[in-house]
Protein backbone atom coordinates (compact mmCIF):
# COMPACT_ATOMS: atom_id res chain seq x y z
CA UNK A 1 0.00 0.00 0.00
CA UNK A 2 1.38 3.20 -0.64
CA UNK A 3 1.41 6.30 2.05
CA UNK A 4 -0.93 8.83 0.84
CA UNK A 5 -3.67 5.77 0.85
CA UNK A 6 -2.48 4.89 4.07
CA UNK A 7 -2.77 8.69 5.36
CA UNK A 8 -6.17 9.31 3.46
CA UNK A 9 -7.72 6.01 5.29
CA UNK A 10 -6.34 6.67 8.64
CA UNK A 11 -7.72 10.35 8.42
CA UNK A 12 -11.23 8.98 7.36
CA UNK A 13 -11.55 6.67 10.17
CA UNK A 14 -10.73 9.75 12.93
CA UNK A 15 -13.27 11.38 10.84
CA UNK A 16 -15.35 8.43 12.00
CA UNK A 17 -14.93 8.14 15.53
CA UNK A 18 -14.98 11.86 16.27
CA UNK A 19 -18.00 12.81 17.98
CA UNK A 20 -19.62 9.13 17.65
CA UNK A 21 -19.02 7.15 20.96
CA UNK A 22 -18.39 3.29 19.99
CA UNK A 23 -19.68 0.65 21.76
CA UNK A 24 -17.26 -1.31 23.97
CA UNK A 25 -14.84 -3.03 22.34
CA UNK A 26 -15.31 -1.51 18.58
CA UNK A 27 -12.53 1.19 18.15
CA UNK A 28 -10.72 0.12 15.56
CA UNK A 29 -6.51 -0.02 16.58
CA UNK A 30 -4.53 1.78 14.17
CA UNK A 31 -4.35 0.46 10.33
CA UNK A 32 -1.72 -1.87 9.38
CA UNK A 33 0.66 -0.13 7.25
CA UNK A 34 1.05 -2.57 3.96
CA UNK A 35 3.21 -1.82 1.46
CA UNK A 36 2.32 -4.34 -0.76
CA UNK A 37 -0.36 -6.97 -1.74
CA UNK A 38 -0.78 -10.13 0.36
CA UNK A 39 1.75 -12.82 -0.35
CA UNK A 40 -0.06 -15.52 -2.99
CA UNK A 41 -0.70 -18.61 -0.75
CA UNK A 42 -1.54 -22.22 -2.07
CA UNK A 43 -3.64 -24.56 -0.68
CA UNK A 44 -3.23 -28.19 0.02
CA UNK A 45 -4.49 -29.01 -3.73
CA UNK A 46 -2.05 -26.29 -5.12
CA UNK A 47 -4.81 -23.93 -6.03
CA UNK A 48 -3.56 -20.24 -5.43
CA UNK A 49 -5.94 -19.05 -2.34
CA UNK A 50 -8.07 -15.70 -2.29
CA UNK A 51 -9.11 -15.25 1.32
CA UNK A 52 -12.66 -13.45 1.62
CA UNK A 53 -13.78 -12.17 4.90
CA UNK A 54 -17.38 -11.25 5.34
CA UNK A 55 -18.12 -8.05 7.64
CA UNK A 56 -21.93 -8.51 8.94
CA UNK A 57 -24.00 -8.09 11.63
CA UNK A 58 -24.77 -11.15 14.60
CA UNK A 59 -25.47 -8.95 16.83
CA UNK A 60 -27.62 -6.05 17.18
CA UNK A 61 -30.60 -4.31 15.70
CA UNK A 62 -29.44 -5.58 12.27
CA UNK A 63 -28.46 -8.80 13.11
CA UNK A 64 -31.60 -10.51 11.37
CA UNK A 65 -30.82 -9.10 8.44
CA UNK A 66 -26.97 -9.80 8.29
CA UNK A 67 -28.62 -13.78 9.26
CA UNK A 68 -30.73 -13.19 6.12
CA UNK A 69 -27.74 -12.61 3.88
CA UNK A 70 -25.45 -15.16 5.47
CA UNK A 71 -27.91 -17.52 4.35
CA UNK A 72 -27.35 -16.73 0.58
CA UNK A 73 -23.94 -16.50 1.09
CA UNK A 74 -24.08 -20.37 2.72
CA UNK A 75 -26.11 -21.22 -0.58
CA UNK A 76 -23.64 -19.98 -2.94
CA UNK A 77 -20.73 -21.50 -0.66
CA UNK A 78 -22.27 -25.05 -0.85
CA UNK A 79 -22.33 -24.39 -4.83
CA UNK A 80 -18.67 -22.84 -4.97
CA UNK A 81 -17.21 -24.93 -8.53
CA UNK A 82 -14.79 -27.13 -7.03
CA UNK A 83 -12.89 -27.06 -10.46
CA UNK A 84 -12.34 -23.09 -9.97
CA UNK A 85 -8.87 -21.94 -10.58
CA UNK A 86 -8.26 -20.81 -7.13
CA UNK A 87 -9.72 -21.67 -3.82
CA UNK A 88 -11.67 -19.18 -1.87
CA UNK A 89 -11.34 -19.08 2.06
CA UNK A 90 -13.85 -17.59 4.75
CA UNK A 91 -13.80 -15.16 7.39
CA UNK A 92 -16.37 -14.49 9.29
CA UNK A 93 -16.57 -10.95 11.93
CA UNK A 94 -19.69 -9.35 13.17
CA UNK A 95 -20.14 -5.42 12.86
CA UNK A 96 -22.30 -5.28 15.47
CA UNK A 97 -24.62 -3.91 13.65
CA UNK A 98 -22.46 -0.11 14.18
CA UNK A 99 -20.33 2.03 12.00
CA UNK A 100 -17.23 1.25 14.54
CA UNK A 101 -18.19 -2.00 14.57
CA UNK A 102 -18.26 -2.22 10.78
CA UNK A 103 -14.80 -0.36 10.18
CA UNK A 104 -13.10 -2.43 13.29
CA UNK A 105 -14.10 -5.72 11.61
CA UNK A 106 -12.50 -4.03 8.38
CA UNK A 107 -9.37 -3.57 10.02
CA UNK A 108 -8.95 -6.90 10.85
CA UNK A 109 -9.74 -8.16 7.80
CA UNK A 110 -7.42 -6.28 6.41
CA UNK A 111 -4.84 -6.74 8.61
CA UNK A 112 -5.31 -10.53 8.22
CA UNK A 113 -4.53 -10.23 4.69
CA UNK A 114 -7.59 -11.21 3.23
CA UNK A 115 -7.87 -9.97 -0.84
CA UNK A 116 -12.02 -9.74 -0.68
CA UNK A 117 -14.24 -8.06 2.05
CA UNK A 118 -18.32 -8.74 1.77
CA UNK A 119 -20.31 -5.86 3.75
CA UNK A 120 -21.76 -4.46 5.66
CA UNK A 121 -25.31 -4.19 5.60
CA UNK A 122 -26.77 -0.89 7.58
CA UNK A 123 -26.59 2.20 5.89
CA UNK A 124 -24.71 4.16 8.39
CA UNK A 125 -22.17 1.23 8.37
CA UNK A 126 -21.90 1.31 4.89
CA UNK A 127 -22.13 4.90 4.32
CA UNK A 128 -18.40 5.46 6.71
CA UNK A 129 -16.74 2.46 5.43
CA UNK A 130 -16.72 2.75 1.71
CA UNK A 131 -14.62 5.88 1.76
CA UNK A 132 -12.10 4.26 4.01
CA UNK A 133 -12.09 1.03 2.17
CA UNK A 134 -12.01 2.80 -1.15
CA UNK A 135 -8.46 4.29 0.17
CA UNK A 136 -7.09 0.11 0.89
CA UNK A 137 -5.66 -2.50 -1.42
CA UNK A 138 -8.58 -4.64 -0.86
CA UNK A 139 -11.92 -5.36 -2.83
CA UNK A 140 -15.39 -4.59 -1.04
CA UNK A 141 -17.89 -6.13 -2.17
CA UNK A 142 -21.37 -4.08 -0.20
CA UNK A 143 -24.79 -6.84 -0.39
CA UNK A 144 -27.42 -4.03 -0.31
CA UNK A 145 -26.59 -0.30 -0.51
CA UNK A 146 -30.38 0.79 0.37
CA UNK A 147 -29.96 4.00 2.05
CA UNK A 148 -26.90 4.35 2.32
CA UNK A 149 -25.02 8.03 0.22
CA UNK A 150 -20.98 7.44 0.39
CA UNK A 151 -19.22 10.21 -0.41
CA UNK A 152 -16.46 8.59 -1.88
CA UNK A 153 -16.50 5.29 -4.30
CA UNK A 154 -12.86 3.86 -5.02
CA UNK A 155 -12.62 1.23 -8.28
CA UNK A 156 -12.37 -1.67 -5.37
CA UNK A 157 -15.76 -1.30 -4.24
CA UNK A 158 -18.69 -2.90 -5.54
CA UNK A 159 -22.46 -3.41 -4.82
CA UNK A 160 -24.87 -6.40 -5.87
CA UNK A 161 -27.80 -3.76 -6.13
CA UNK A 162 -28.03 0.22 -6.72
CA UNK A 163 -28.75 2.59 -3.79
CA UNK A 164 -32.33 3.35 -2.94
CA UNK A 165 -32.26 6.62 -5.08
CA UNK A 166 -33.02 4.78 -7.86
CA UNK A 167 -36.49 4.39 -6.71
CA UNK A 168 -37.00 7.80 -8.01
CA UNK A 169 -35.61 7.42 -11.56
CA UNK A 170 -37.79 3.79 -12.15
CA UNK A 171 -41.33 5.84 -11.15
CA UNK A 172 -40.26 9.05 -12.85
CA UNK A 173 -39.22 6.54 -15.84
CA UNK A 174 -42.82 4.65 -15.53
CA UNK A 175 -44.99 8.32 -15.16
CA UNK A 176 -43.46 9.75 -18.15
CA UNK A 177 -42.03 7.10 -20.51
CA UNK A 178 -44.90 4.65 -19.75
CA UNK A 179 -48.25 6.47 -19.10
CA UNK A 180 -47.35 9.96 -20.98
CA UNK A 181 -48.04 11.75 -17.73
CA UNK A 182 -46.19 15.80 -17.67
CA UNK A 183 -47.32 16.87 -14.16
CA UNK A 184 -45.50 15.88 -11.14
CA UNK A 185 -45.31 16.32 -7.24
CA UNK A 186 -43.34 14.78 -4.84
CA UNK A 187 -43.95 13.88 -0.90
CA UNK A 188 -41.71 12.79 1.20
CA UNK A 189 -39.57 12.26 4.83
CA UNK A 190 -37.30 14.81 5.95
CA UNK A 191 -33.49 14.25 6.15
CA UNK A 192 -30.99 12.95 3.20
CA UNK A 193 -33.26 9.47 2.33
CA UNK A 194 -36.54 11.34 1.44
CA UNK A 195 -33.94 14.36 -0.35
CA UNK A 196 -32.39 12.64 -2.26
CA UNK A 197 -34.58 9.85 -3.86
CA UNK A 198 -36.95 13.26 -4.33
CA UNK A 199 -34.03 14.76 -6.36
CA UNK A 200 -33.77 11.62 -8.47
CA UNK A 201 -37.17 12.03 -9.35
CA UNK A 202 -37.62 15.17 -10.09
CA UNK A 203 -34.27 15.28 -12.51
CA UNK A 204 -35.85 12.27 -14.16
CA UNK A 205 -39.38 13.28 -14.52
CA UNK A 206 -38.18 16.60 -16.09
CA UNK A 207 -35.32 15.58 -18.11
CA UNK A 208 -37.42 12.82 -20.15
CA UNK A 209 -38.63 14.43 -23.21
CA UNK A 210 -41.09 15.84 -23.45
CA UNK A 211 -39.71 17.42 -20.53
CA UNK A 212 -42.01 17.10 -17.81
CA UNK A 213 -42.99 20.00 -14.70
CA UNK A 214 -42.72 19.38 -11.10
CA UNK A 215 -45.78 21.65 -9.92
CA UNK A 216 -44.66 20.45 -6.13
CA UNK A 217 -42.50 19.15 -3.17
CA UNK A 218 -43.39 19.20 0.28
CA UNK A 219 -41.53 17.62 3.10
CA UNK A 220 -43.88 15.91 5.67
CA UNK A 221 -43.04 14.31 8.91
CA UNK A 222 -43.81 10.12 8.90
CA UNK A 223 -45.75 10.12 12.06
CA UNK A 224 -48.55 12.50 11.40
CA UNK A 225 -50.38 10.82 7.87
CA UNK A 226 -53.29 13.53 8.13
CA UNK A 227 -51.33 15.83 6.26
CA UNK A 228 -49.95 13.61 3.87
CA UNK A 229 -53.77 12.85 2.56
CA UNK A 230 -54.56 16.49 2.96
CA UNK A 231 -51.48 17.35 0.69
CA UNK A 232 -52.54 14.97 -1.96
CA UNK A 233 -55.68 16.44 -2.13
CA UNK A 234 -54.39 20.03 -3.03
CA UNK A 235 -52.15 18.98 -5.44
CA UNK A 236 -54.52 16.84 -7.36
CA UNK A 237 -56.84 20.41 -7.50
CA UNK A 238 -53.44 21.71 -8.86
CA UNK A 239 -53.71 19.07 -11.77
CA UNK A 240 -51.00 16.67 -10.64
CA UNK A 241 -51.52 13.56 -12.75
CA UNK A 242 -48.16 11.71 -10.76
CA UNK A 243 -47.95 11.71 -7.32
CA UNK A 244 -44.07 9.88 -6.02
CA UNK A 245 -44.70 9.49 -2.70
CA UNK A 246 -41.73 8.42 -0.35
CA UNK A 247 -42.68 7.63 3.36
CA UNK A 248 -43.81 4.95 5.26
CA UNK A 249 -47.47 2.82 5.83
CA UNK A 250 -49.75 4.77 7.48
CA UNK A 251 -49.34 7.98 5.43
CA UNK A 252 -49.07 5.87 2.49
CA UNK A 253 -52.64 4.37 3.47
CA UNK A 254 -54.34 7.94 4.38
CA UNK A 255 -53.47 8.72 0.52
CA UNK A 256 -54.33 5.19 -0.90
CA UNK A 257 -57.68 5.41 0.62
CA UNK A 258 -58.62 8.95 -1.16
CA UNK A 259 -56.89 7.91 -4.12
CA UNK A 260 -60.04 6.56 -6.06
CA UNK A 261 -61.75 10.09 -5.55
CA UNK A 262 -58.53 11.89 -6.85
CA UNK A 263 -57.76 12.09 -10.80
CA UNK A 264 -54.02 11.18 -10.70
CA UNK A 265 -51.47 8.49 -10.38
CA UNK A 266 -50.11 7.47 -7.37
CA UNK A 267 -46.66 5.66 -6.92
CA UNK A 268 -45.65 4.58 -3.58
CA UNK A 269 -41.56 2.95 -2.27
CA UNK A 270 -40.96 -0.09 -0.78
CA UNK A 271 -41.38 1.35 2.83
CA UNK A 272 -45.22 1.47 2.08
CA UNK A 273 -45.82 -1.75 0.42
CA UNK A 274 -48.08 -3.62 3.07
CA UNK A 275 -51.06 -5.12 2.13
CA UNK A 276 -53.50 -2.84 3.97
CA UNK A 277 -52.19 0.28 1.75
CA UNK A 278 -53.45 -2.06 -1.22
CA UNK A 279 -56.27 -2.46 0.60
CA UNK A 280 -57.40 1.18 1.29
CA UNK A 281 -57.29 1.71 -2.44
CA UNK A 282 -60.22 -0.39 -2.84
CA UNK A 283 -61.75 -1.82 -6.34
CA UNK A 284 -61.94 1.53 -7.76
CA UNK A 285 -58.27 3.17 -6.72
CA UNK A 286 -56.11 -0.26 -7.48
CA UNK A 287 -55.44 1.15 -10.85
CA UNK A 288 -53.74 4.13 -10.12
CA UNK A 289 -51.89 2.65 -7.04
CA UNK A 290 -48.07 1.78 -8.27
CA UNK A 291 -45.10 0.42 -5.79
CA UNK A 292 -41.22 0.26 -6.17
CA UNK A 293 -39.56 -2.72 -5.00
CA UNK A 294 -36.31 -4.72 -5.75
CA UNK A 295 -36.38 -7.03 -8.52
CA UNK A 296 -37.62 -10.89 -7.02
CA UNK A 297 -35.01 -13.86 -7.04
CA UNK A 298 -35.46 -16.60 -9.44
CA UNK A 299 -35.03 -19.48 -11.16
CA UNK A 300 -32.16 -22.20 -9.36
CA UNK A 301 -32.07 -20.02 -6.25
CA UNK A 302 -35.59 -19.53 -5.00
CA UNK A 303 -36.05 -23.06 -5.78
CA UNK A 304 -32.64 -24.03 -3.69
CA UNK A 305 -33.36 -21.40 -1.05
CA UNK A 306 -37.30 -22.70 -0.72
CA UNK A 307 -36.17 -26.31 -0.41
CA UNK A 308 -33.87 -25.80 2.40
CA UNK A 309 -35.49 -23.18 4.44
CA UNK A 310 -39.43 -23.63 3.86
CA UNK A 311 -39.97 -20.06 2.82
CA UNK A 312 -39.53 -17.49 -0.20
CA UNK A 313 -36.19 -15.98 -0.39
CA UNK A 314 -35.78 -12.30 0.80
CA UNK A 315 -33.92 -9.89 -1.46
CA UNK A 316 -31.08 -9.72 1.24
CA UNK A 317 -30.78 -13.67 0.73
CA UNK A 318 -30.32 -12.78 -2.78
CA UNK A 319 -27.92 -10.31 -2.52
CA UNK A 320 -25.49 -12.23 -0.30
CA UNK A 321 -25.87 -15.02 -2.71
CA UNK A 322 -25.10 -12.77 -5.86
CA UNK A 323 -21.88 -11.18 -3.85
CA UNK A 324 -20.35 -14.76 -3.43
CA UNK A 325 -20.70 -15.41 -7.14
CA UNK A 326 -19.10 -12.12 -8.46
CA UNK A 327 -16.58 -12.83 -6.27
CA UNK A 328 -16.20 -16.30 -7.07
CA UNK A 329 -16.14 -15.30 -10.90
CA UNK A 330 -14.10 -12.75 -10.46
CA UNK A 331 -11.09 -14.75 -9.16
CA UNK A 332 -11.35 -17.73 -11.06
CA UNK A 333 -10.86 -14.91 -14.09
CA UNK A 334 -8.21 -12.31 -12.36
CA UNK A 335 -4.42 -12.96 -13.77
CA UNK A 336 -3.25 -12.74 -10.45
CA UNK A 337 -4.98 -12.36 -6.76
CA UNK A 338 -3.69 -8.60 -6.38
CA UNK A 339 -6.38 -6.61 -5.75
CA UNK A 340 -6.43 -4.59 -8.68
CA UNK A 341 -6.90 -7.53 -11.06
CA UNK A 342 -9.45 -8.33 -8.71
CA UNK A 343 -11.58 -5.02 -9.31
CA UNK A 344 -10.82 -5.28 -12.97
CA UNK A 345 -12.64 -8.43 -13.29
CA UNK A 346 -15.71 -7.34 -11.16
CA UNK A 347 -15.62 -4.13 -13.27
CA UNK A 348 -15.71 -6.55 -16.75
CA UNK A 349 -19.00 -8.86 -15.14
CA UNK A 350 -21.65 -9.51 -17.85
CA UNK A 351 -24.34 -12.46 -18.34
CA UNK A 352 -23.60 -13.09 -15.03
CA UNK A 353 -26.23 -15.83 -13.56
CA UNK A 354 -27.44 -14.53 -11.16
CA UNK A 355 -30.49 -14.96 -8.77
CA UNK A 356 -32.13 -12.36 -10.22
CA UNK A 357 -31.03 -13.14 -13.74
CA UNK A 358 -28.71 -12.32 -16.27
CA UNK A 359 -26.64 -9.70 -14.87
CA UNK A 360 -23.45 -7.12 -15.95
CA UNK A 361 -21.63 -4.72 -13.95
CA UNK A 362 -22.98 -0.96 -14.54
CA UNK A 363 -21.82 2.35 -13.20
CA UNK A 364 -24.58 4.78 -12.52
CA UNK A 365 -25.44 6.86 -9.37
CA UNK A 366 -21.95 7.20 -8.68
CA UNK A 367 -21.54 3.76 -8.24
CA UNK A 368 -20.87 0.00 -9.46
CA UNK A 369 -23.87 -2.48 -9.00
CA UNK A 370 -25.10 -5.16 -11.28
CA UNK A 371 -28.00 -4.01 -13.29
CA UNK A 372 -30.38 -6.60 -12.87
CA UNK A 373 -30.41 -5.96 -9.37
CA UNK A 374 -32.41 -2.91 -9.41
CA UNK A 375 -35.99 -2.00 -8.61
CA UNK A 376 -39.15 -2.50 -10.68
CA UNK A 377 -42.69 -1.37 -10.55
CA UNK A 378 -45.10 -3.51 -9.08
CA UNK A 379 -49.12 -3.59 -9.19
CA UNK A 380 -51.57 -4.98 -7.85
CA UNK A 381 -52.71 -8.50 -8.99
CA UNK A 382 -55.66 -10.74 -8.03
CA UNK A 383 -54.60 -13.76 -6.57
CA UNK A 384 -56.44 -16.41 -8.67
CA UNK A 385 -55.93 -19.09 -5.70
CA UNK A 386 -57.46 -17.20 -3.22
CA UNK A 387 -58.95 -14.48 -5.03
CA UNK A 388 -57.51 -11.51 -2.73
CA UNK A 389 -55.50 -8.70 -4.37
CA UNK A 390 -51.59 -9.03 -4.09
CA UNK A 391 -48.57 -7.10 -5.04
CA UNK A 392 -47.86 -8.71 -8.56
CA UNK A 393 -45.64 -11.41 -8.52
CA UNK A 394 -44.70 -11.25 -4.36
CA UNK A 395 -47.36 -13.82 -3.30
CA UNK A 396 -45.74 -16.95 -1.46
Amino acid sequence: MTAPRTLLALSAVALLLAGCPPDEGSVPHAFPTIDQAPTPSESDSGKEIIKVCTVLPSSGPSKDLGAAIRRGIDIARSQLDPNGRRQLTWTDKDSRSTEPGAVSAFQECFGEGHHVVIGPVHPAATTALVPIAAAFDTVLVIPDLAAAHPEVWGPNVFAVGPPSVEMGLVAAKDARTTRGLTKGAVLHVPKVFGESIRDAFTKAFTEIEPAGTIVDTRELQPDDPNPWGAAASELAGKGVEALFVVGPRAPAERIAASVATLDMQVWFIDWAMHPPVLEAAGAAGRKRVHWVNRTLPQGSFDSTYRERHQAKPEYAAAAGYDAVLMVETAANRAKSSFYEDLASELRSLENLPTSRGPARVVEGMGVSYLDASGYTIVEPELDPGNQEWIFGGFRD
